[in-house]
């Protein structure tokens, strides 16, 4: 994900304004959104109508709750067109598994119901976080915007409410007068006409088709001004045009000196701004105290601190408290356990043993079922391996051939990477040298130790990713040493120094990288 490429002006944006952004994209890119959304939604329908054509009711409920499965094409698609690299629809219907392989049963399990889905299905799709990574990023996600999303879901759903109702009104209005006076609409309110129903189904289906891009668009441009908030977007790209500015400007003149000349500048604007805008605050000359306290008591005399203020609002009305019926079914149950008949009053009160027995049954027959579940729960792993029902390996995911515009190809490094590092530095050219050292750190973390670095993260991110997996290390993955991660974390700080800052490490600081290169990579190998 390279934030230069950003489609729209990266700046601060309200949850409003974010929501709206949404709207205008959604406009421009409909069809294709719709088509995506409409086309996988359509086949299962008419899969089920197939397949159960008495139940058009249980049908469209089917569609309606695998919303979360057919939301993640239009998210995938707006996502690549947002950051310069749109696809066509045909290409994204061939990645509607890919797009759904990843965390897909709780999102039509425990999170299907969440007011705040269009908000948070990007963290699945685009960041592919899951489990307690998830959480935390929802967490921080949350602390703005989420009231937002809940209203946008609220008026998403109401949006396909009033468009159904509209769309029967507007069908009834084409009914000649003729007709509608003989037409008996008590067996198509109670749902007795089978194939009415199922075009009412297609009509809901269309309008869930329609209005999903936006309800989609919307909320991923939430997301994306909770990042630009967060990551400081627009910050970034205006650093980077700026530095590209002055090496435009000075590069004939001063080509050794661009990173310095950049920075002052910066400083100097940032000072002069603040400089300007302060408000110009001056406080008067009081001469004596008396006239201090004079001038003290003519503000607190005044209106600010004497304003009242009447607030009005709802409140629960105070009821009187009534006596709570004991529910019919708690009787219907202790005659039961009492071997009584409701309708027998006269029979004689049985005696307490049976009672007992039939608790201590009930009892013994919950704890049978509760340690059942709890056997099956703790060692569902051997169970499912013993059955062959165990899940699929998950297919290996693709080696990426570039990062951040470096190649991490394997094939791509010299034989000996830190001699080639040492020449490079030796002879000016700063940046391919710690380039080169950097790459082959990615490649190597890449291949030895099976990271999975996407396009949507930045260098900080993928040392965190590093730092994750020594500090809580994975059964199935290759352990990071704590050498290993301090390596990383140091190396990506000198790189994103020299590559955004232009400030180069010093020759010592160099020579030590490729010290500590060669013993991480040559104990961890």
């Amino acid at each position: 994900m390279q934030v230069k490429n950003l489609a729209v002006q990266a700046r601060l944006r309200s949850q409003w304004e974010s929501i709206d952004l949404g709207t205008a994209l959604a406009r421009k890119y409909w069809l294709p959104l719709f088509l995506v959304w409409l086309l996988p939604a359509a086949l299962l329908m008419g899969a089920l109508a197939m397949l159960f054509p008495g139940a058009p009711g249980w049908s469209m409920f089917a569609v309606w709750w695998l919303k979360p499965v057919f939301d993640r094409l239009p998210l995938f698609m707006i996502s690549r067109a947002l950051f310069g690299s749109p696809i066509s629809a045909s290409a994204a219907l061939k990645q509607f598994f890919t797009q759904n392989r990843h965390d897909w049963l709780l999102w039509i399990t425990l999170r299907r119901l969440s007011p705040t889905r269009s908000f948070d299905l990007p963290v699945t799709v685009l960041e592919q976080s899951s489990g307690k990574a998830r959480s935390t990023r929802i967490s921080m996600l949350h602390r703005k915007h989420s009231s937002a999303a809940t209203w946008l879901t609220l008026t998403g759903v109401h949006l396909e409410g009033f468009f159904l109702v509209a769309a029967f009104i507007l069908i009834y209005l084409f009914i000649p007068e003729q007709i509608a006076a003989n037409i008996d609409w008590q067996p198509i309110f109670r749902g007795e006409t089978l194939g009415l129903e199922w075009i009412s189904n297609v009509l809901y289906l269309f309008i869930m088709a329609a209005v999903a891009p936006f309800y989609i668009v919307s909320g991923f441009c939430l997301y994306i001004g909770r990042r630009i908030e967060l990551e400081g977007w627009d910050i970034e790209i205006q650093f980077r045009d700026l530095v590209q500015r002055h090496q435009r400007e000075h590069r004939p003149r001063q080509r050794g000196i661009t990173g310095n000349s950049a920075a002052l500048l910066l400083v100097f604007t940032l000072s002069f701004g603040f400089l300007a805008s302060a408000p110009d605050i001056k406080a008067d000359a009081l001469e004596t105290s008396q006239q201090a306290q004079q001038h003290i008591d003519e503000i607190l005399a005044g209106e600010d601190f004497h304003r009242v203020e009447e607030i009005s609002g709802w409140r629960l009305k105070e009821r009187e408290s009534r006596e709570q019926k004991i529910p019919e079914w708690l009787i219907e149950f202790i005659e039961w356990l009492l071997n009584r008949s409701p309708d027998d009053d006269n029979a004689s009160t049985s005696s307490w043993g049976p009672t007992i027995a039939r608790i201590i049954e009930i009892l013994l027959w919950i704890g049978v079922i509760a340690g059942v579940i709890y056997l099956g729960w703790r060692h569902h792993d051997t169970i499912l391996k013993n059955l062959r029902w165990q899940r699929k390996p998950k297919p290996k995911a693709a080696v990426p051939e570039t990062l951040f515009g470096l190649d991490v190809r394997q094939s791509s490094l010299p034989d000996d990477v830190c001699a080639e590092v040492l020449r490079l530095w030796q002879t000016g050219e700063q940046r391919a040298g710690l380039g080169l050292l950097y790459r082959a750190t990615l490649s190597h973390l890449i291949e030895d130790f099976q990271f999975h670095f996407g396009d949507h993260l930045t260098e900080a991110e993928c040392a965190q990713l590093v730092h994750r997996r020594q500090s809580e290390p994975a059964e199935d993955l290759p352990s990071v040493t704590a050498p290993l991660s301090q390596f990383v974390q140091q190396l990506t700080s000198d790189w994103q120094q020299l590559a955004y800052a232009h400030r180069s490490p010093v020759d010592a600081r160099m020579r030590a990288l490729c010290q500590e290169w060669q013993e991480v990579f040559r104990n961890d190998s």
